[in-house]
């Protein structure tokens, strides 16, 4: 019984952090360092970099989905997280660019996006002045 609890406990474990480390592996200083290394240095850690990441993101994938089909509402909450976090790793890695509820509220009519507009801009402060830095106001007034 006890190396069932131990066997449990590790599943547990990496379902919890395969995610979230394979987010860590696509954190922009870390990409920026790797790629200021020399070229074939670089290139060794990128395919490194990319093999543990992809085995990390297929481990988050597979116990969180088996989790979310098997096992009891806490558990399928930890699958679920599992399953999230991979899924923003890959998107991280692979797919930056792509903004899915941007381009269906586009399509909706909801929000009308232009090109990398993926988000609110904030021009205005609390107390409703501009920041000078938006191209409002007049042009002398410093």
């Amino acid at each position: 019984m006890e190396s069932l609890a131990i066997l449990v406990a590790i599943i547990f474990l990496i379902d919890i952090v395969a995610g979230p480390i394979a987010i860590a592996l696509t954190l922009p200083k870390l990409v920026n360092a790797i790629s200021s290394q020399s070229k074939s240095v670089s290139i060794v850690l990128t395919v490194f970099r990319r093999l543990v990441h992809g085995l990390l993101v297929t481990i988050g994938f597979f116990i969180g989905s088996w989790l979310v089909n098997i096992a009891q509402t806490p558990a399928k909450l930890l699958g679920v997280f599992s399953i999230v976090t991979s899924y923003i790793a890959v998107r991280r890695e692979y797919f930056p660019d792509f903004y899915l509820l941007a381009n269906i509220g586009n399509k909706l009519g909801i929000r009308k996006v232009g090109p990398n507009d993926h988000g609110p801009t904030f021009k205005w402060k609390k107390s409703g002045r501009s920041s000078g830095k938006d191209g409002h106001g007049p042009g002398g007034q410093h």
